[in-house]
């Protein structure tokens, strides 16, 4: 028979790991619910949304987690776009991050390029490479 000393030792260990994998999947929920918040709330004001992910589904590092766009009702050649940080949960917004938001959205480049696709080839105009 073990110890009493050992089974605490064990108990301890297990408490630890259920923390950690609670916080972990505490965040996961917030993070998706949101999403959905934010994907509900475009809806409504006929926004588009698009989360840029990691090719895992997972969580980009960068400031930018999600470009909110919109095509003007009266001149359809107008686009509005937004950049938007997710936080979720408990997550407060500091200063730094605001700058750094604001910075990407200086930084951010615009161009145009035309897809057309002859029923083989994807043609790009001008070419991306």
């Amino acid at each position: 028979m073990a110890s009493r000393r050992a089974l605490t030792e064990a108990a301890r260990k297990a408490w630890r790991t259920r923390r950690r994998v609670s916080a972990f999947a505490k965040a996961r929920a917030a993070e998706a619910a949101s999403k959905e918040a934010l994907r509900a709330y475009c809806e409504e004001r006929r926004w588009r949304v698009a989360f840029l992910e990691g090719a895992t589904g997972s969580p980009r590092t960068g400031i930018v987690d999600a470009i909110v766009f919109s095509i003007d009702r009266k001149d359809a050649d107008r686009l509005d776009v937004r950049l938007v940080q997710l936080k979720g949960g408990k997550a407060g917004v500091s200063g730094a991050e605001i700058a750094r938001l604001k910075q990407a959205a200086k930084n951010a480049a615009v161009s145009w390029a035309i897809a057309a696709f002859d029923g083989n080839t994807l043609h790009i105009v001008p070419d991306w490479e």
